[in-house]
């Protein structure tokens, strides 16, 4: 019998405590995805989630598991911490209720259930639940903002103060928006969910200017919304056309300077502006193109949020 496979992640906003947790379940050829998302949660708890969720998604008891996360918390929790935890009542190393104690107590039961291995990843080979953790967050927020004032008392209303929520809905990030000159259909498509996605909480999409690939499939969902938007590219006009609504920014190539001392080449340095004044970056890469993938490396360098998204080209080798 084959082993399960499931790769869990969770995503979290400290400032908002609000959560979304993402599993990908695999037995041989098919594959069950799940989702949920939550409030008042915590980076911890919300990864702790996932994996207690993935495992009651288990239609058998007695199943062999091979669980991946990217969470040090939950592994080392597993696989270093539970049998101390036991051994002391639930105390850790302080003598303190260890936190987060009904979802470690539900997933103790769960590893009863099967057999489980659990093992550490990078979040880099871990992209696709952790796509699915973010999405889930995101509709959660969304939800929140367009929840009615007058739910406010309900007994189903959130632990999150409303002014809080509202703070981090209408708080506006630059998110770029980047990706391959060559992309599938599916890729395409995907872009204009992330620009949907982005203008329904209000920020500010930043996008290059190439008037193909995924460049010209976020400008055209951007016009279609009248989404925020800052084109970049670094000619006079944008080479897509850009958006009227919206505003263009001419970098020059003497911006940037590599540790030599020689100038970037132009697109170099419109790519290295781009990451510099976005807060946040989605890479949607078709596994060969340089250009994308250095920019998400670049993004990455720099410690901010990175999501390099794969859609493959099969047997193609576009740049």
């Amino acid at each position: 019998m084959n082993p399960i496979i499931i790769h869990t992640d969770g995503s979290c906003v400290t400032q908002t405590r609000l959560g979304g947790w993402a599993a990908v379940l695999q037995c041989g050829e098919h594959q069950r995805v799940i989702q949920g998302s939550t409030v008042d949660t915590t980076v911890n708890a919300i990864e702790l989630n996932a994996v207690v969720e993935a495992l009651k998604a288990l239609k058998q008891s007695g199943s062999a598991v091979q669980l991946f996360t990217d969470s040090n918390y939950v592994v080392r929790g597993v696989n270093e911490w539970l049998s101390d935890w036991l051994q002391r009542g639930w105390k850790n190393a302080r003598g303190e209720q260890v936190a987060n104690l009904n979802l470690w107590q539900q997933l103790k039961t769960l590893l009863e259930q099967h057999t489980v291995t659990l093992t550490w990843i990078p979040r880099a080979q871990n992209t696709q639940a952790d796509e699915l953790a973010q999405m889930a967050r995101l509709a959660q927020a969304s939800d929140m903002a367009q929840k009615p004032a007058d739910d406010a008392g309900s007994d189903a209303a959130p632990t999150v103060p409303p002014q809080a929520v509202g703070e981090h809905i209408r708080m506006e990030f630059q998110v770029m928006i980047a990706g391959s000159r060559y992309a599938t259909r599916e890729a395409l498509e995907y872009a204009r969910r992330v620009v949907r996605r982005a203008h329904l909480l209000g920020h500010t999409i930043v996008v290059g200017d190439h008037p193909k690939g995924v460049d010209m499939a976020v400008v055209q969902e951007c016009r279609r919304l009248k989404a925020k938007v800052l084109v970049v590219g670094v000619t006079n006009r944008p080479r897509n056309g850009g958006c009227q609504h919206g505003s263009y920014v001419k970098v020059e190539r003497d911006t940037y300077r590599a540790a030599g001392g020689y100038l970037f080449d132009r697109y170099h340095t419109r790519d290295r502006w781009m990451v510099d004044n976005s807060a946040r970056g989605m890479f949607i890469w078709n596994g060969d193109s340089k250009g994308t993938k250095a920019g998400y490396d670049y993004m990455v360098s720099r410690q901010k949020e990175a999501h390099l998204v794969t859609f493959a080209l099969k047997g193609s080798h576009h740049g």
